[in-house]
C-alpha cells in the first residue's frame, strides 16, 4: 500500500534463538505446537487491528484488501493520485493553520479500483482535481463569500462502493468533531451508492452527487445532484434529434442491479415519442449481468436492420456501448447509414479499435456528455464568469489550467465535481445568514430548498436550480459526436425542454 511518506517494508529481521530453545525442541515439541496454534487463534485485538490499518482510518477491507476510509491527504490511494492529494492535504493544513471558522466537506467516490470496475482511474482524478479547485477558489478568491473556510475530506468506499457502511460510519462520527456539513461525489447508480446515501439521508448529512444519474436516488430525503439526471439526458438527446429523425428503435440493458438505462430509455422515449415520431420494433433488450453479450448483440442486428430505424437509442453503459457498435459492422445492411444515440458520454478518448470498427461501417455515435468547455465560448451568456475562471481565465495561477495543465476538461468530470463542492460551498454563503462562522450540515439541508431560481447555483457547467426533489431544472447539456481518429466533437448545447 502507498503512503504519503512512501515507505515500503523490507524482509524482516528475526530476533537470536534463545538459550532454552533447544530443550524446548528436544523435549517440548507437543508442547510448542499446542502454543503455537494457541497463538494463531488468540490474537491480541491490537495486533489484528494493526494489520489492517493502511493509515490512520484508512483500513484494509473486503475481497481485494482495499484501503477504505477518509483521509485528508495524507495517505495516497493510488500512485496518480499523489499530486491532487499533496495539493488537498496542503490547502487543508492552510485551514487548520488559519485558525479561522471552517466546515468539511467529504468526497465519497471509489479510489481503488479493481478489474471490472466501470470507472476508471482517470475519471477518479479528474474528481479530486475539480474538488480541490473548488476548495482552493473558495477559500483564495471573494467569488463566493470568504467564511468559512472549507477542508476536505476524501472518503473512499472502494470498488463499486461495497465497503460504503464502515466509510459512512466514519464520517457520520466528524459531524460535530470536524464540522462535516456535506457529502459530494458518490460516481455510480448502484444499490450500494443508494444504500450510503439514504444512511448519510437517515442522520441528517446531505449528499450533492457530482456525477449521478439514476432518477431514483431523487426520492431520497437531503439528496441533491449537479449532474442531469439519465432522463434529461434521454429528453435532450431526444430535442436534438428530432429535426432529422422520425423513428427510432430501443435497445437497453435489463441488469436489475443497474438503475441507470431503465430511466435513459424512459426519458428518451417520453420526449421523443409523439404524433410525428415513433418507437419501431419491440426494444432490443441484454442483461449485462449474465455472459454472451456480444453474441447478444450480433443477434439483435437482422431486426435492427428490418426496423430500418432513423437512429437507435441504446440505453447502457458505455463499455457496452463499445461492444454494440463493434457489432454493428457485421450487420446486414452495411449499405443504410445507423446513427447511434445513447446516455452520457464518459469516454472521452479517441476511440478503441472495436468502436472504430464499427464507425468504419458507416455508423455514427453521438451522445450528451457532461460537460464541455467549448461550450464556455459558444454561449457565454449561460454561463457564470466566476466558475469559468476555476478553469480557464488569462494568466491565472490557480484555476485549473494552471494548477493541472496536462489535464483534460472535455470529459466534464473535473467540472460537475468542482460544482457539487460549490453547491454545499454556495448552500452555506451564497445565502444570508445570521452568523455565517456556525454552520452545521442541518443548515445546508435548510439552504438547500432555496438554491432555484435568484439564488441558483453559478456553476460552471451552467447555472443549476434544483427542483424539490433536487434535481437541476431543464440543466443544458453538451451534445457530442464521436470522431474516429479524434476527441468527440462538440455539436451544440441541448436542454430537456428544447
Amino acid at each position: 500500500m502507498i503512503g504519503r511518506k512512501g515507505k515500503t517494508e523490507g524482509g524482516t529481521i528475526l530476533p537470536p534463538r534463545p538459550t532454552w530453545s533447544k530443550w524446548l525442541w528436544l523435549s517440548g515439541g507437543v508442547l510448542l505446537v499446542v502454543v503455537a496454534v494457541a497463538a494463531i487463534i488468540v490474537v491480541p485485538p491490537w495486533i489484528s487491528e494493526a494489520g489492517l490499518t493502511c493509515d490512520g482510518a484508512v483500513r484494509q477491507r473486503g475481497e481485494h484488501s482495499e484501503c477504505t476510509g477518509p483521509t485528508d491527504g495524507s495517505f495516497v490511494f493510488s500512485p496518480d493520485l499523489a499530486t491532487v492529494e499533496q495539493r488537498i492535504h496542503t490547502e487543508n493544513d492552510a485551514v487548520a493553520a488559519s485558525g479561522k471558522p471552517y466546515v468539511t466537506i467529504a468526497v465519497f467516490i471509489p479510489m481503488t479500483l479493481t478489474e471490472h470496475d466501470i470507472l476508471s482511474p482517470e475519471w477518479v482524478r479528474h474528481q479530486l482535481e475539480g474538488a480541490y479547485i473548488a476548495q482552493r477558489r473558495a477559500n483564495t478568491t471573494q467569488s463566493w463569500g470568504s467564511l468559512p473556510l472549507v477542508r476536505l475530506l476524501l472518503a473512499n468506499p472502494g470498488s463499486q462502493l461495497k465497503q460504503w457502511e464502515p466509510v459512512v460510519d466514519d464520517l457520520l462520527g466528524r459531524v460535530q468533531s470536524e464540522h462535516l456539513v456535506g457529502v459530494t461525489g458518490i460516481g455510480l447508480s448502484l444499490d450500494t451508492a443508494r444504500d450510503a446515501i439514504r444512511k448519510l439521508s437517515d442522520h441528517k448529512v446531505p449528499v450533492v452527487a457530482s456525477h449521478l444519474a439514476a432518477e431514483q436516488f431523487s426520492e431520497i430525503p437531503g439528496f441533491l445532484r449537479v449532474s442531469p439526471t439519465s432522463a434529461t439526458y434521454g429528453m435532450a438527446t431526444a430535442n436534438f434529434v428530432k429535426p432529422t429523425a422520425k423513428t427510432a428503435t430501443i435497445v437497453q440493458d435489463q441488469n436489475a442491479g443497474d438503475l441507470y438505462p431503465k430511466t435513459l430509455a424512459d426519458g428518451f422515449t417520453a420526449k421523443f415519442v409523439d404524433d410525428a415520431h415513433r418507437i419501431v420494433g419491440r426494444t432490443e433488450a441484454y442483461d449485462s449481468s449474465l455472459p454472451g453479450i456480444e453474441n447478444t448483440f450480433l443477434q439483435m442486428m437482422p431486426n435492427i436492420c428490418g426496423n430500418a430505424p432513423d437512429v437507435v437509442y441504446f440505453a447502457g453503459r458505455e463499455d457496452h456501448l463499445v461492444s454494440f457498435v463493434a457489432q454493428l459492422a457485421q450487420r446486414p445492411c452495411l449499405d443504410r447509414h445507423i446513427t447511434v444515440l445513447t446516455g452520457d458520454l464518459a469516454l472521452v478518448g479517441p476511440p478503441g479499435q472495436e468502436m472504430r470498427r464499427g464507425l468504419q461501417a458507416n455508423v455514427t455515435v453521438i451522445a450528451p456528455g457532461l460537460a464541455h468547455p467549448q461550450a464556455w465560448t459558444a454561449e457565454p451568456k449561460a454561463f457564470n464568469p466566476a466558475a469559468v475562471a476555476s478553469f480557464h481565465e488569462t494568466s491565472c495561477v490557480d484555476c485549473f489550467e494552471a494548477v493541472f495543465p496536462k489535464e483534460r476538461l472535455d470529459d466534464g468530470i473535473a467540472i460537475l465535481a468542482h460544482d457539487a463542492v460549490l453547491t454545499v460551498v454556495w448552500a452555506i454563503r451564497g445565502i444570508p445568514r445570521v452568523s455565517p462562522a456556525q454552520v452545521t450540515a442541518e443548515d445546508v439541508l435548510q439552504a438547500k430548498n432555496r438554491l432555484h431560481d435568484r439564488f441558483a447555483v453559478p456553476g460552471a457547467s451552467g447555472m443549476i436550480s434544483f427542483d424539490d426533489r433536487g434535481d437541476p431544472v431543464n440543466k443544458a447539456v453538451p451534445i457530442l459526436r464521436v470522431r474516429l481518429d479524434n476527441t468527440p466533437e462538440f455539436l451544440q448545447l441541448s436542454t430537456p425542454g428544447g
